[in-house]
């Protein structure tokens, strides 16, 4: 039992380097899962997903938001909120 839950734990742990800063349609910011070439919680569709936003509770197309450009404060703001992190 100890065991399930650590090996639980360094999978989340490990998805943690995947958490991206995202941007709905609607314009909310928060942040989730974002491997390339995969999707956990998402319908894929080229550079963008249909995912939850848990901001606006609604089904939006959400794009990355590029972390070297965007302001500080839309990237706190995104940190603030991520979505579920499990499907």
């Amino acid at each position: 039992m100890i065991l399930a839950g650590l090996a639980t734990a360094g999978v989340l742990g490990m998805l943690d380097g995947f958490d991206r800063p995202v941007r709905c349609r609607d314009g909310h910011l928060f942040t989730t899962i974002w491997i390339p070439l995969a999707s956990l919680k998402a319908i894929r569709l080229g550079r963008q997903r249909f995912q939850r936003c848990p901001v606006g509770h609604h089904w939006s197309m959400v794009t990355r938001v590029d972390r070297t450009t965007a302001p500080a404060a839309e990237l706190e703001a995104a940190a603030a909120v991520h979505d579920l992190r499990i499907p």
